[in-house]
This record gives C-alpha cells, structure tokens and sequence, in this order.
C-alpha cells in the first residue's frame, strides 16, 4: 500500500537546500503529526473506502540515503473490527510490524529550489512489506515551502498490488470473513509528507 509513500517522503527531504545551507550539510526529518498517507480500498466491486497510517517517521541524510517507516498497527479504517481484522490477517503485525521504504537519492537534484519552486520527479524505492522486498518507480512532486520545510505528494496515485508481496490469500480472506464478494487487490495510495531541516 505503499509504492507512492516512500517515494514522496525521500524526495521532500532533499529538496529543501539553498546555497548557503545545501542539501548535504544536514539531515531532514519526517514531520508525522503534518504528514498523512492514505489508503484507497474498493469493495464488492464499486465501494470505495479511504483510510489512513497515522504512525509514520522517516529521514533523509546529508548523503540523500532515504528511510521510512510506517507502523503497521496504526492503520485506521474506521471500523473497529475492520481494523482488527486487518491488523491480524493482513498485516499480521505480530511477525511484521512495520513497513519499510528506503531509496537513494542524488542530492544535486534538489539543490536549485527556492522556496514556492517545485519539481515532479520519479524514484526507485525498495518497499518492505510482510517479509518481502519489492523495488517499485514512484512520480512525486516536491515542493519547497520554507527555509527548513519541504512538502512532498503524490504526483498520481501510486498503485499497490497486495499479490506482489504475497498477500492475494489475505486479501481473499478478509473478503470472506466479511461477507463480501471481492476485495480489490490493487490500492490506490497518495502521499502528504512534510519534512524539516534538523
């Protein structure tokens, strides 16, 4: 559920340098109480659902090495059993609590934006969901918003397939547990990440 997330996040935080203070002398960290990522799910073929992760962190470093971190168990569907479900069957949360999105990012990218510029731009991200790794291409738009603030979004929705990190099973399940008769298995994910110079 998260191909566009990651991408979003490492962008944002190299984007904020300016030439007396470049990208390179300084880390940026994930603001999470500003950033919000959500989550598109379809059921029955034409209900849709959003919901949200409402833990998240994450960093840049001065070289442009990128990391994210979702917690797993904060993701919230607005339904209290929905949530349950999801958290033991789909995530299962015991063995895998959080997701992980890493990227490397060239820093010379980013270093010509002033503030009110931004920039789309795609990156390569390593996606740890459920014991598996999968290296997926998010479009992002970066903009810098401040001298120490960079806001980084979806530049389009990035698409999740739950079957590329093994859980088409899951998702099935959940679908008959809940008496419906299909559970997309592709999640539509967009990303408002804001990152601070520390």
């Amino acid at each position: 559920m998260l191909k566009g997330m990651a991408a979003i996040l490492f962008a944002g935080l190299v984007a904020a340098c300016t030439a007396e203070a470049p990208l390179t002398s300084a880390s940026w960290q994930l603001n999470g109480s500003a950033s919000d990522i959500t989550v598109i799910s379809v059921k029955n073929g034409d209900v849709a659902e959003i919901s949200r992760f409402e833990q998240l962190s994450g960093s840049v470093s001065p070289a442009g090495e990128a990391r994210l971190s979702i917690d797993a168990a904060s993701f919230e569907s607005h339904v209290d059993i929905r949530n349950e479900r999801l958290r033991d069957i789909f995530f299962e949360i015991s063995a895998f609590p959080d997701i992980r999105l890493t990227a490397n990012l060239d820093p010379a990218t980013f270093e010509s934006l002033a503030i009110g510029d931004n920039l789309e731009t795609e990156l390569q991200l390593a996606i740890s969901l459920h014991g598996t790794v999968r290296t997926v291409y998010a479009p992002v738009r970066v903009i810098r918003n401040g001298e120490d603030s960079v806001l980084v979004v979806s530049a389009e929705a990035a698409l999740i397939d739950a079957r590329e990190f093994g859980l088409g099973a899951a998702v099935e399940a959940l679908a008959g547990i809940a008496g419906l008769d299909s559970i997309t298995p592709v999640f539509p994910v967009h990303v408002y990440l804001v990152f601070e110079r520390s």
